[in-house]
């Protein structure tokens, strides 16, 4: 075939064109950011959900849908995420393990002091809910007094205690045995306060919501998590009716009556990982988004509304054939649900033996036998290392980013602003790894930039970055409110009704394509792309970091990239404790998202 000079001439020009053009997005982290930022495509984020709750599966009641780890609607919801980024040419892999699948059954009934209370569950629209199942509670029925434990309402007292059934000993002196213990909520995980009432010989547990805060009065729903062994019943109940059977107990007995039966048994599911086959793979960029549901409902905002981000920006990157600098890792997690199962194997599985791998060279250094032994400069030297051998350099977390009644939530990397909020699950001395504030920055620009106002998240653990954060990697992410209400000041900040939840479906079969706000969607969806393609075209990753880690190793300079030692040295020895289909999770006083 004869091509035409004038042909040929406009071919390179066009060639000449789209070169520099290239040159101008790619060679430059912020202008790669808003441009892959910007071919997000809003009615094709939405896609991606239609998709998600068509491939829900029937609960085991037939009352509504579901996604959750264990069941058809999950493993439906992982065929389509691993079809779909094989089409776009991303090396993909699943990550199996064994998983505890709690499934609570139609019937749970709670009356206390002659009242039938509502549950979470079954509380009709507009109606307010009065407690809600434990997830892994065990079964059970129980008509017994309720004993209170050491309850603290004196909340601006010097000596206030905000531990109650935290240890066994509270419960010395009470007679417990037979009875239903009623615990306020704080200071442990709900799973501690339930097993130590098990070993008292309570028959069942009910955890009201603590009260000293706004955001601690309505219904505690939460879990014990999957490896509890707690095998009683466990509720969780709003703060006012705790007071209300307190004060009533001072002048008499009240009487419990309960009833749950759940599902529970041991099957295998998977995380998903999926990664860009080019970028420095030393220098690993990392966000994730947890793809199971509850049992009750599709979890279309939680958590298909991450997902669909993730996937849309996953999609939009390798459409514009982005040639990213450093590798770009995605995570769909499974059971994030029973407590973050699926984030915390991968963690545990990768991070573990990295730091093992970081303390045996620095013994063998130092001739050393065991790492009781190191002095803070040698413990300085553990961590440095175990920072160079760890590729990933941070994490990206999106979890529930289209809630109806919206906030746009930016985690707060510095604790600057949610240091003091009982919220934060990162207490006492505890520094965010090096980095996080950076991220926080990040979000921060974009928004402004949007000219959309931001909320800081404290850092309450209750999402899939908490194995991140704890083994040292520079983290963040973004939120738009799960069940607590919207004050007065956000509804000027961002619209919506003040005083109702953000996501008032939220753990509810109601959690569908109604439940969103494609607005917070599309613009969080447009953020992660942002922040994430920064990153990705960023080296140094962190753009204030000013030396090698080898380098600061060798100084033992303070800026080496801290983490808090302490904490990894708790998951090591975690880990250490499980085979390799088991699983383990930190402790939380929070309820599960």
């Amino acid at each position: 075939m004869q091509v035409s000079i004038t042909t040929t001439k406009t071919i390179l020009a066009s060639v000449i064109s789209a070169t520099l053009l290239s040159g101008c997005y790619w060679d430059d982290p912020e202008k790669a950011a808003k441009h892959v930022s910007n071919k997000i495509d809003r009615k094709a984020v939405v896609e991606h959900l239609v998709e998600l709750e068509g491939r829900a599966s029937a609960t085991s009641d037939g009352a509504s849908v579901t996604r959750a780890a264990g069941t058809d609607g999950y493993q439906y919801s992982v065929e389509y995420i691993v079809e779909t980024m094989r089409e776009h040419n991303y090396d993909v892999r699943t990550q199996e393990f064994d998983f505890r699948a709690w499934e609570e059954l139609a019937g749970t009934s709670l009356n206390v002091a002659g009242v039938e209370l509502v549950s979470v569950r079954n509380a009709a629209e507009g109606e307010q809910a009065d407690f809600a199942a434990m997830s892994y509670s065990g079964s059970g029925e129980v008509n017994a007094p309720a004993v209170f434990i050491t309850p603290d309402f004196r909340f601006d007292a010097p000596d206030y205690d905000s531990t109650d059934g935290c240890e066994a000993s509270d419960f010395d002196g009470l007679d417990v045995t037979g009875k239903v213990a009623v615990i306020q909520r704080g200071g442990c995980s709900f799973n501690d306060k339930v097993v130590n009432a098990q070993g008292a010989g309570a028959q069942g547990v009910i955890v009201f919501n603590q009260g000293n805060d706004e955001g601690r009065t309505d219904v505690v729903n939460g879990t014990l998590g999957s490896d509890s062994g707690a095998t009683i019943p466990a509720f969780g109940a709003r703060f006012d009716l705790g007071k209300q059977w307190y004060d009533a107990s001072q002048t008499g007995d009240v009487n419990v009556i309960l009833n749950i039966n759940v599902q529970d048994e041991m099957v295998v599911t998977q995380n998903i990982i999926a990664e860009t086959k080019g970028g420095d793979a030393n220098q690993i960029v990392m966000l994730g988004a947890h793809l199971d549901s509850v049992p009750e409902g599709p979890g279309i905002n939680d958590n298909g509304s991450g997902t669909a981000g993730l996937l849309e920006y996953a999609v939009t990157l390798a459409d514009l054939n982005a040639p990213v600098k450093n590798k770009v890792r995605f995570a769909w997690w499974a059971a994030e649900e029973a407590g973050l199962v699926g984030s915390e194997y991968y963690t545990t599985e990768l991070f573990g033996p990295l730091y093992t791998q970081a303390e045996q060279e620095i013994l063998a250094q130092f001739e050393l036998e065991d790492p009781s032994q190191f002095t803070p400069e040698q413990q300085e030297l553990v961590e440095a290392r175990y920072n160079e051998l760890n590729k990933v350099k941070l994490y990206l977390n999106f979890d529930m980013i289209g809630s109806p009644n919206y906030i746009f939530g930016v985690m707060d990397g510095d604790l600057s602003d949610t240091k003091d909020s009982p919220d934060n699950a990162y207490t006492g001395d505890f520094q965010p790894p090096y980095g996080t504030s950076h991220i926080e920055s990040k979000f921060n620009d974009f928004f402004n930039k949007k000219k959309e106002a931001t909320v800081p998240q404290a850092l309450s653990k209750r999402s899939d970055y908490a194995g991140f954060a704890d083994w040292g990697v520079a983290f963040g992410g973004l939120f738009t409110g799960a069940e607590k209400a919207k004050s007065a000041e956000e509804a000027d900040l961002f619209g919506g009704d003040t005083g109702v939840a953000y996501d008032v479906c939220y753990h509810k079969a109601c959690d569908d394509l109604n439940n969103i706000s494609q607005k917070a969607l599309y613009v969080n969806t447009q953020s992660l792309a942002y922040v994430t393609t920064f990153y990705a075209f960023s080296q140094p990753i962190f753009p204030e970091q000013q030396a090698e880690p080898k380098a600061m190793a060798r100084s033992l300079s303070v800026n080496v990239e801290p983490v808090d030692k302490l904490r990894i040295g708790e998951k090591l020895k975690a880990a250490d404790s499980v085979s390799d289909h088991d699983h383990f999770h930190g402790d939380f006083d929070q309820d599960r998202e």
